[in-house]
């Protein structure tokens, strides 16, 4: 037994030497991602005749192309990477690809709905390649309708999963997957085509294949009548914040989708001017598995410009419909807290007034610089805006001949930018150019 033992003990002690040499070591394992700065991005924004597309960047780019979809035509407008540029494009979508280290290309669409469609005030965001979206708040009918635009970015096919939920639960949509887009090319598809007669939606778009960009283009000619674009929410999760609520006490309804087996119970407290406090009405809310609801956020909840912080025991999507006037309406979208420079577009239509800046500070006390541009990339001023922690604050960006701002945090920020024409309004969820992206860390087993 004791010639046992002694033989043991040195088989062990190898044993540990050699899962030392293979396994990572505690210190390797901990390491978070590196950031990478990008040199090359891409995005689509929609076209058309009453739509202005308005290309920028956070610093000068080496070169861009603008192929105007279909038939990709060149549009020499869109592609100074040393300016802040304006187009009307004739067709379908434009696809703006730009090089630069670290530039941080981006792009905006902005006009004014036809009275027929619902009317309204438009600006939104040109998305790059999504991999899933999710996106609250659509229709398929009762005078309330919703239209995907999907581009694609590469001149191979690509396709899309497509799944849809309602109040009564998930909705068995006919033709919803491998949905195929040419290459370069954008594909419409209204939702009454897959699921009609369904006043409030949830979508999400799953990419199976290929380079693609999605957005929604909603109307509605109902009580709350308007256009909005609809961008991608947060995916399903436990904790998120939706920022940018304008003030007023009316008109604000938050929409959830839980997509997974258990009943969701949500807690919700407003990032209000003065702290972060739980309005009455706005705790323990249900949502049941597989459907969506929708909440009239309550007087309660103050009428001053905030956000929602979500907490919820399951993973749930989330995005706030805010309708001051019965004539337009908004959408604001839960997104991560800024972790880089952000772009704020002025020149992105004709006389719209100089927007809105929110932010929250759902953490700690932040911080964001902000510097005003002409179309040039000329810096005309800047300033320095302060957030007190669990507070929401907000300024009107207002500097003659500002083609554009730009937002860099210091802290935990969620920011958006709201727009005003006449009685449109439309709201712009802010998130950090394409300056660097996460890289994670990749190192050899042995």
């Amino acid at each position: 037994m004791k010639d046992l033992r002694i033989l043991v003990l040195p088989l062990a002690a190898a044993a540990l030497v050699l899962l030392a040499l293979v396994a990572p070591s505690s210190s390797d394992s901990a390491r978070p991602p590196s950031r990478v700065t990008v040199t090359e991005a891409s995005y689509a924004c929609p076209g058309g005749s009453v739509i202005t597309v308005a290309a920028g960047q956070v610093r000068p780019g080496t070169g861009a192309t603008a192929n105007v979809l279909p038939g990709r035509a060149r549009d020499a407008r869109l592609e100074d990477t040393s300016a802040w540029r304006t187009a009307v494009v004739d067709g379908s979508g434009v696809m703006v690809e730009q090089q630069g280290r670290a530039s941080g290309p981006v792009g905006f669409f902005a006009g004014t709905a036809p009275k027929r469609g619902g009317g309204g005030l438009v600006v939104g965001s040109c998305p790059g390649v999504v991999d899933d979206a999710w996106l609250l708040g659509l229709g398929s009918g009762g005078k309330h309708f919703s239209t995907l635009i999907l581009t694609n970015l590469a001149d191979t096919p690509a396709a899309v999963d497509l799944s849809l939920w309602g109040p009564k639960g998930k909705i068995d949509a006919v033709g919803s997957e491998g949905i195929v887009v040419k290459p370069s090319s954008v594909r419409r598809i209204r939702l009454d085509e897959l699921a009609a007669g369904e006043r409030e939606l949830a979508m999400h778009v799953h990419r199976r294949r290929g380079s693609l960009s999605a957005v929604v283009n909603d109307s509605s000619t109902s009580v709350f009548s308007g256009t909005e674009p609809v961008a991608a929410t947060l995916s399903p999760r436990r904790e998120q914040v939706v920022g940018g609520l304008v003030q007023g006490a009316e008109g604000r309804t938050l929409m959830m989708v839980n997509p997974g087996q258990s009943t969701a119970r949500v807690d919700v407290k407003v990032i209000g001017p003065k702290n972060t406090f739980t309005p009455s009405g706005l705790d323990q809310i249900k949502v049941r598995a597989g459907a969506t609801r929708s909440v009239t956020v309550p007087r309660s909840a103050g009428s001053g410009a905030q956000a929602l912080k979500l907490t919820s025991d399951q993973p749930i999507s989330a995005t706030v419909r805010m309708a001051p006037g019965n004539k337009d309406y908004a959408y604001a979208e839960a997104v991560p807290a800024l972790s880089g420079p952000a772009i704020v577009p002025v020149a992105v239509g004709p006389k719209i007034g100089a927007p809105r800046l929110l932010l929250s500070a759902p953490d700690g006390a932040a911080s964001v610089d902000v510097q005003a541009y002409d179309t040039s990339m000329r810096r005309l001023a800047s300033s320095t805006l302060k957030i007190k922690a669990g507070t929401t604050t907000w300024s009107r960006l207002e500097t003659r001949d500002a083609a554009y701002f730009v937002v860099t945090p210091h802290g935990s920020v969620v920011a958006a930018a709201t727009y005003v024409k006449g009685d449109g309004i439309s709201s712009l969820a802010l998130t950090a150019a394409p300056v660097t992206v996460l890289s994670p860390q990749v190192r050899p087993v042995s």
